[in-house]
């Protein structure tokens, strides 16, 4: 299904993200039936990699908003820095996070200190019950860098007191409206579905509120005004459920994290083969990934290949193929 496997998030394109499963690779498990807040959600990141930072991250819901740049030790990416319109300056003996498009300095926080004040934020918004976050992405990247974000500064534990579990509203598009788009992005669908012509989705917060319009939109089961329930309404019953059947766990992304690791480093081990190889030109560089992600999903490590050519040459490469 071509709307399944396209490269492209956020109204853009986005780098590719291959070490992690499609949103539709399959249906999520959901949740089980309980009392549930949602919030639209969603994050700014100096690159698309398990080791870049947040510079931004965002929620929403139809009453209040939550949204909070942080200051990365890194600069943004080339790529980054086209997606969200932000920049790292240095004035005098600072770094500063800058809008490319307002020449504005934005004002920041620390990783952790954002983080913190998140969950402050989702805590108030779940009342007696748990949090699905909604998010889009054709690919699960950004519950995976939120939780190892979150582990990284001993936060998981009080995350998932809070957080049942995340809902991708570009899975449950693409299911849902594959015969009337061929396209799932966020601004193909905020064009089709929510009337929104001019739809900015360069910041998180953006983002997020379309992640949720959409899953409000599409729970209603017909083609109607997105909003009938009036300014700030909860989330419908309906809204819920959709989201709830649709949503995969905290700890199935967290099995997802620890598959990409794993992942990346058996990968990491062949760099003595492939690191001149990524410093050449793109079409170069997405073949060299591409053979490094099939050895990788065969379990092979370079030390065994190595081992292998010298002790019995291309059979030997076979035996530790198959075994």
């Amino acid at each position: 299904m071509a709307m399944v496997s396209e490269a492209k998030a956020n109204g853009g394109e986005m780098e590719a993200t291959n070490e992690l499963p499609p949103a539709l690779a399959e249906k999520p498990a959901g949740l089980p039936p309980g009392k549930y807040a949602l919030v639209g959600w969603d994050m700014d990141t100096t690159g698309r990699r398990l080791i870049d930072e947040i510079c931004q991250i965002a929620a929403y819901t139809p009453k209040q908003s939550y949204s909070q740049y942080i200051m990365p030790y890194g600069d943004l990416n080339p790529g980054a820095r086209r997606r969200h319109n932000v920049r790292v300056v240095t004035v005098g003996r600072y770094r500063m996070l800058k809008d490319t498009n307002t020449h504005k300095i934005l004002k920041t926080k620390s990783e952790i200190s954002a983080l913190s004040d998140f969950l402050d934020w989702l805590e108030k918004e779940k009342g007696d019950g748990s949090v699905i976050l909604i998010y889009h992405e054709p690919r699960r990247l950004s519950p995976t860098m939120l939780l190892e974000a979150l582990t990284r500064y001993k936060l998981l534990d009080r995350f998932k007191s809070i957080v049942a579990g995340f809902a991708d509203s570009y899975a449950l598009a693409a299911d849902k409206c594959k015969a009337t788009v061929k396209s799932v992005s966020l601004r193909v669908l905020a064009r089709v579905l929510l009337d929104a012509d001019s739809l900015s989705v360069d910041s998180a917060l953006e983002r997020a509120t379309a992640a949720y319009r959409i899953v409000e939109h599409l729970a209603q089961g017909e083609q109607q005004e997105v909003g009938a329930g009036g300014e700030g309404a909860a989330a419908s019953r309906d809204m819920v459920e959709t989201a709830r059947v649709w949503a995969r766990p905290v700890h199935t992304e967290l099995d997802a994290l620890a598959t990409l690791k794993k992942l990346l480093e058996r990968q990491n081990t062949f760099r003595p083969v492939f690191a001149p190889l990524l410093r050449s030109a793109r079409p170069e560089r997405k073949r060299v990934t591409q053979l490094r992600r099939l050895l990788a999903d065969a379990g092979l490590l370079y030390d065994q290949l190595k081992d292998a050519w010298q002790e019995q040459k291309l059979v030997g490469e076979d035996h530790a193929y198959l075994h």
